[in-house]
């Protein structure tokens, strides 16, 4: 897991200041506390057809096969300030820079409103997953 946190892309900074005491971005996923519910993980895999496209133009990786299709999960980890607000975006295991792109600004686009408020006076790290799925068959 390490090995895949030194190789991802830096974390996407959000416009607006981010305190200079926030959290370094974790090294292990296991201790960043999920985020439960989601409403990225539920919505994203309608995003799936434009995935596969920057997938297939892309020198991309890290899609499986899956019952006859190809099936793609990227861990995402958030910095969120305590009112809910995205500080920092960090597509974990994309290995594909179009696609970590793509999943960002859509994140930021159609569900910048869509993190828990957590009332905290500082900002924290959490995680979730988006989820694609997609045929190649002609």
């Amino acid at each position: 897991m390490t090995m895949l946190l030194s190789l991802m892309l830096a974390a996407t900074p959000m416009p607006g200041p981010v305190p200079g005491d926030a959290p370094p971005m974790p090294q292990d996923l296991t201790a960043v506390p999920v985020i439960d519910g989601w409403l990225g993980r539920k919505v994203s895999p309608r995003w799936s057809d434009d995935v596969a496209k920057l997938y297939r133009r892309g020198e991309c990786s890290g899609a499986v096969n899956h019952e006859g299709s190809r099936l793609l999960e990227i861990d995402m980890l958030f910095l969120l300030s305590g009112e809910g607000k995205p500080l920092k975006i960090a597509p974990v295991n994309a290995r594909c820079p179009e696609v970590e792109k793509y999943v960002s600004g859509r994140i930021l686009g159609t569900l910048r409103g869509s993190f828990p408020k957590t009332g905290a006076a500082e900002p924290r790290w959490m995680r979730s997953q988006v989820r694609f799925l997609w045929s190649d068959a002609p």
